[in-house]
C-alpha cells in the first residue's frame, strides 16, 4: 500500500462529489477536479511548514477534530450548496494559520492554474482545509500513525507536494524548497553584520561574497545537469518507440500508444499467462519529463500516466511498485529525496486518474542501480528515470 498522504487524499475525491461541487459552483468538472488537487497540495504544503513541531501539528489536528469532525468528500458536496456552511467558514478561518496571511496570493494562483473564478477557487481552498485535516486526524486517532510519524511523512513528501502546488506559490509561502534557502552560516553572518558598526558591515559583506564565490565554484551540480534533466533520456528514446497503434483493453477502452513504448511492453507482460512475476523485471517510463532537479512533471508527461492508469483499471488485480532513480550528480541524500519525490508524484497522479492507492507503492532508489555510465551526459540521462515493477498480476 502507498503511505503517501497526498496520493490517498486524491483517491478519496470521487467523481460523483466532484460533479455535484462543479454544478453548485457553475464550473466544469475538469476545472473543479484540478482545483481540488491544487488545493489539497497547497494545504499539505502549509502543514509541512509546521511538520517539525509535533505539538503545533497536534494542536491543529485537535482543532480540526473539534470544529469539523469527519469530512468525507460527500460532505464537501453538501457544504458547497449551503452558503452558511460551518465547514467552509471554519476552513476559511484556519487558512491564515496555514498560509501566513497569503490567502489572496494562494487563491489567485489556484484560480489561474485551474481556470476557475476567484470565488470558486476560494471555496475549494476553504473546503480542502477540513478535508485534509480530518483525514490526517482520523489516521492519527485510529493509531495508524503517530503525530511524529505524520510529521516525518509530510517532510518526506514535501518535494512532491510542492511540485503539485499552483505555479509560483513555492516562493510566496513559507515552505519554499530547501534548495532555494540561504546557507545557515551565511544567514548568521548577515544577522551579525546588521548589528555591528560600518567597518564590521564591510568586513561581513566581504566574507559573505567570498562564501558565495566558494559555493558557486564548488557546487557538485554542473550547469549541464541543471539545464538538461529530461528523465530517462526521453528525447533520444522518442525515435525508437515506433508508430502509434490502437490497443483495446478488456473494459473496451481503446488506447493510442507507441508500438514499442512502455505501455505496450507492460500490456504484453500482463497479458502473457506464461510470464510470472519476477523481482528483477522493471519497465521504464519513456515519456515522462521533469523540471531540472525537481519533482515537477511537465504537461507532456500526463498522456503516459493516463495510459498506465487506464491499463491498471482494466486489469484490477495488477499491483505496481513505482521506483524513482537519479544520476550520481549531487549528494547521495539529496538524490534519494529527489527520487522519492518523483516516485510519489507519479503515484499521486495515477491515484488521481482512478487507481486505488492500495495497489501502488512508491520507492526511492536514488543513484543506486545505474543503467548508464554516469561519466557521460547520455549515461546520466538514462539513470534519471522512473520505473514500474509488477508485484502482482
Amino acid at each position: 500500500m502507498s503511505d503517501s498522504v497526498f496520493a490517498s487524499l486524491l483517491g478519496m475525491l470521487d467523481k460523483g462529489s466532484i460533479g455535484q461541487i462543479a454544478g453548485a459552483l457553475g464550473e466544469s468538472e475538469q476545472s473543479v477536479s484540478r482545483g481540488m488537487e491544487l488545493a489539497i497540495a497547497t494545504v499539505l504544503s502549509g502543514l509541512t511548514a509546521i511538520a517539525n513541531d509535533p505539538t503545533a501539528l497536534q494542536k491543529m489536528l485537535d482543532t480540526a477534530s473539534t470544529t469539523f469532525g469527519d469530512v468525507p468528500s460527500s460532505r464537501l458536496a453538501e457544504a458547497v450548496t449551503n452558503s452558511g456552511s460551518p465547514l467552509i467558514s471554519g476552513g476559511k478561518r484556519m487558512m491564515s494559520s496555514l498560509f501566513g496571511g497569503e490567502e489572496d496570493t494562494v487563491t489567485n494562483a489556484l484560480s489561474r492554474q485551474a481556470g476557475l473564478r476567484p470565488g470558486a477557487a476560494s471555496t475549494l481552498l476553504s473546503m480542502a482545509v477540513p478535508f485534509v485535516l480530518s483525514y490526517l486526524d482520523r489516521r492519527v486517532r485510529s493509531g495508524e500513525m503517530t503525530v511524529s510519524g505524520l510529521s516525518s511523512i509530510l517532510q518526506r513528501e514535501s518535494s512532491a507536494i510542492q511540485s503539485a502546488m499552483p505555479a509560483g506559490l513555492q516562493d510566496a509561502l513559507r515552505t519554499a524548497p530547501t534548495a532555494h534557502t540561504a546557507s545557515p552560516v551565511i544567514g548568521q553572518t548577515l544577522e551579525k553584520v546588521q548589528r555591528n558598526s560600518p567597518w564590521v558591515v564591510a568586513l561581513g559583506i566581504a566574507v559573505l561574497l567570498a562564501g558565495l564565490f566558494w559555493l558557486f565554484n564548488h557546487s557538485r551540480i554542473p550547469t549541464t545537469a541543471r539545464t538538461n534533466s529530461r528523465l530517462t533520456g526521453s528525447a533520444s528514446r522518442a525515435e525508437t518507440l515506433g508508430d502509434f497503434v490502437t490497443r483495446k483493453l478488456p473494459n473496451n477502452v481503446a488506447l493510442n500508444i507507441p508500438e514499442s513504448g512502455v505501455e505496450s511492453q507492460l500490456l504484453a507482460y500482463i497479458q502473457d499467462p506464461n510470464r510470472t512475476v519476477e523481482r528483477t523485471t522493471w519497465f521504464d517510463f519513456d515519456r515522462l519529463t521533469f523540471n531540472p532537479r525537481s519533482a515537477t512533471l511537465r504537461p507532456e508527461s500526463q498522456e503516459q500516466i493516463k495510459n498506465i492508469a487506464a491499463i491498471l483499471k482494466a486489469y484490477p488485480n495488477v499491483h505496481l511498485k513505482i521506483g524513482g532513480y537519479t544520476d550520481n550528480v549531487g549528494s547521495t541524500e539529496d538524490n534519494l529525496k529527489l527520487s522519492q519525490a518523483r516516485a510519489d508524484i507519479v503515484v499521486a497522479y495515477l491515484v488521481r486518474d482512478g487507481v486505488s492507492p492500495d495497489r501502488l507503492i512508491a520507492q526511492a532508489y536514488g543513484e543506486q542501480y545505474p543503467v548508464g555510465d554516469n561519466a557521460s551526459e547520455e549515461g546520466r540521462a538514462k539513470n534519471r528515470r522512473v520505473s514500474m515493477h509488477v508485484m502482482q498480476k
